[in-house]
């Protein structure tokens, strides 16, 4: 029913009158939050943990979190900061965690990415925030953690593979096809964590097995795309000049749900609640794989 919910309002609005949308359903959540409570209870971290390490696979190398804490109250009773130990202590030290910390224009969330980068073509990559949660954005400033060079699809990480994720990222035809931390990421022991979210509003690595193909002009649907230089200003006085390619997918609808249900299983892709957070996990190499054997053979998950 959400995902309905979902992709109906995405048929119905534009991005600017569903980020209204957005804000409307927050102050109403958090209105609710007592009677959420109420309902469902409340866990500590250690509770979560437990939970977690419950229903994850034992085996992976890498655990890419994709989150939101504003969804898991006030239900959790933990920090942002008390979340971002919890993974880190899931991982240990022979595993490497990994959040995104995409950018895509400004604190006003403007999407209009090709306006956004000709106003302003240089991109701060160790100071322009993530605009994908608290969380991330801690992380993103945890001792330690290395973050990849891109405008738009820069990831972090903390681990053993910290290094190997982050490099070269800019040196990438797009932020999620071949040689980007989401292809590395495809070709590893990756497990994508979800954290209070469900998986077609945030999990990137389906627009990996989308970005790999277009770059090879073999996606089943034909978008427009055009090249934005953006200069990568990164610490001291290094800089790069990056092209960032942006396809044109407004006369499109993305309905990811349907088809990913119909060729991920159970062991690529798993949902479930706890204490009324959602919660899912899938296999990073499955959904790659999957969905790019299904784009050649012609299943898109745009539509018009």
């Amino acid at each position: 029913m959400k995902a309905k919910f979902y992709y109906l309002l995405r048929n119905v609005f534009d991005q600017k009158t569903r980020n209204k949308l957005k804000m409307v359903k927050y102050d109403l959540e958090k209105k609710l939050r007592p009677l959420k409570e109420k309902r469902y209870g409340n866990f500590s971290s250690q509770d979560l943990k437990r939970a977690l390490e419950k229903k994850l696979p034992a085996e992976f190398d890498i655990l890419m979190v994709h989150s939101s804490y504003n969804t898991m109250l006030p239900m959790y009773k933990g920090s942002p900061r008390e979340l971002l130990e919890l993974l880190l202590s899931i991982c240990g030290p022979e595993k490497t965690l990994v959040m995104p910390a995409f950018f895509f224009g400004g604190r006003a969330y403007n999407y209009n990415i090709r306006q956004y980068f000709t106003d302003k073509p240089t991109f701060y990559v160790d100071k322009m925030p993530s605009q994908m949660g608290v969380l991330t954005e801690i992380f993103r400033n945890y001792p330690g953690v290395k973050v990849s060079r891109h405008p738009t699809h820069r990831i972090t990480a903390y681990g053993p593979k910290a290094d190997y994720l982050t490099a070269d990222h800019e040196l990438c035809l797009t932020g999620c096809g071949k040689g980007s931390p989401f292809d590395k990421m495809s070709h590893g022991n990756t497990l994508i964590l979800g954290v209070g979210v469900r998986y077609f509003h945030c999990m990137t690595q389906t627009h990996s097995a989308e970005d790999v193909l277009i770059e090879e002009d073999r996606y089943p649907t034909k978008f427009d795309s055009i090249q934005i230089p953006v200069t990568l200003q990164c610490g001291g006085d290094e800089s790069f000049s990056y092209s960032l390619l942006h396809p044109d997918k407004s006369a499109y609808q993305r309905k990811l749900h349907p088809m990913v249900r119909k060729i991920l299983d159970k062991e690529d892709l798993f949902e479930w609640r706890y204490s009324g957070v959602d919660l899912f996990y899938a296999r990073a190499r499955s959904v790659q794989e999957k969905l790019i054997a299904a784009a050649i053979n012609g299943h898109s998950a745009y539509h018009k």
